[in-house]
Parts: C-alpha cells; structure tokens; sequence
C-alpha cells in the first residue's frame, strides 16, 4: 500500500472491484496451492489488506516493512511449508492455471526456483500473470547469506545475481498468453488507465475476477498495438 509511485494501488478500483481482490480471487483458481497466506508489513496503511484477506478467509501474516524476505523465511516457518509460491499483489490478472503450470514444472523438475511471472529465459510470458516458486531450502540460504537491502526488498533478486548458483526452471508461454512485450503489472496509475481503458463494458459487463479470460485483453492491447 505504500508504494511512491502509486500509493494505495492495492484499493484502487479496477472495472468495479479493488486490485487487491482481483488478486485474491483469480489466486484461489490454483488447485496445487495448498494454503494462501497474505504476508504484509505491520504499519497500518496495510491494515485495509488484512481486511480484504479476512473477507475472502485468507490468513495473514505482519512483519518488516523493508525486509520482505524476513517475511517470507517466517511464514515458511510458521506453516513448515517446503515449498513457497509468490504472487506479487499488484498482478491483478494473475491466472490459477498459470500458476499451477509453474508449480507443476517445480516439482517435477526439483529446482532452487522457478517463474513464468516475468518474460525470461526465452519464455515468451506476458508479464504479470504467472508466479515464482522458490524451496524453503534456498529462501533460507538467501537469507543466510546477505545482507544487502535490495536483495532483503526484492526476496528472488538474490538468485538472479547468482544465476549460475541455482537451478532455475522457466516454461514456454502457451498460445494467446505469448506476448513478452505486454506488461498487466500495475506500477503506476497509468498502468491501471491502459489496463480499465481496455476492459470496455462488453468484455465486463458478463464476469468476475476469477472467471475473467485474459487472453481477450491481451487481444485486444495487441490488436491496438498493430493498429
């Protein structure tokens, strides 16, 4: 919520429902995530996040406002989970089957880490609708071994400037989702402009967060883009 460069985003309306709940909603469509958990720091400009994550009885978890790999090490803990999924809360089309896919790949191949949130590696991903997958084993080696502010901001930043200490695991984009050159994160409110500009009454006017087809946005930017 205390973003520079979009304070409170996650309340920010987007075509009728906050961007938070967008998040939430479309990440309760995975079938391999066995328990979500919002982790978010303890000043109270977040308390409207805990809110939003009671409404849907979603638990959550307060700790460092800048280490946010304390975090993420201390919900592992708490849950003893083995395996940890981070979707970042200003992807509001986040797709459960995408996450599933990452998860599925993780597990199969029995990597340090995984993603398909980004365009990376020759994946072709839009960015903003995938996840990251990361062992508890290497959060806590991150841990253990930095102390540099970003890398305790940005909880994967160690493993991308240690590329060739882990295994990392990307997969292909599928078709219709294959637009590395389209972004839906939401940094900006002019992010949330581009993205509400699109979503016109006859895409809106029959769904909801979680039922909503992102490949018809993605069209339609892209149809635009052409133009």
């Amino acid at each position: 919520m205390g973003s520079t460069r979009f304070p409170r985003k996650m309340s920010a309306d987007l075509s009728g429902y906050p961007i938070i709940d967008w998040v939430i909603r479309r990440s309760k469509q995975s079938k391999l995530i066995h328990k979500l958990v919002l982790a978010t720091s303890t000043k109270t400009e977040n308390d409207y996040l805990v809110e939003r994550a009671k409404k849907y009885s979603i638990n959550t978890y307060r700790g460092s406002e800048n280490n946010v790999l304390s975090r993420f090490v201390e919900v592992a803990d708490e849950e003893d989970a083995g395996v940890i999924v981070r979707i970042c809360a200003d992807n509001p089309f986040i797709c459960g089957t995408e996450i599933d896919r990452i998860v599925a790949l993780f597990l199969k191949k029995k990597s340090d880490y995984a993603f398909n949130h980004i365009p990376a590696m020759g994946n072709n991903y839009v960015d903003g609708i995938g996840a990251e997958v990361i062992s508890s084993r290497t959060l806590n080696k991150i841990a253990a071994e930095t102390k540099n502010p970003n890398h305790l901001e940005h909880v994967t930043k160690f493993v991308w400037d240690h590329f060739n200490n882990f295994t990392i695991q990307t997969i292909k984009a599928p078709v219709g989702l294959n637009y590395p050159e389209i972004s839906l994160d939401v940094d900006t409110p002019e992010d949330l402009e581009y993205l509400d500009n699109h979503l016109d009454d006859r895409i809106i006017e029959r769904t909801i967060p979680e039922s909503f087809d992102v490949k018809i946005l993605l069209g339609k930017i892209n149809s635009k883009r052409g133009m």
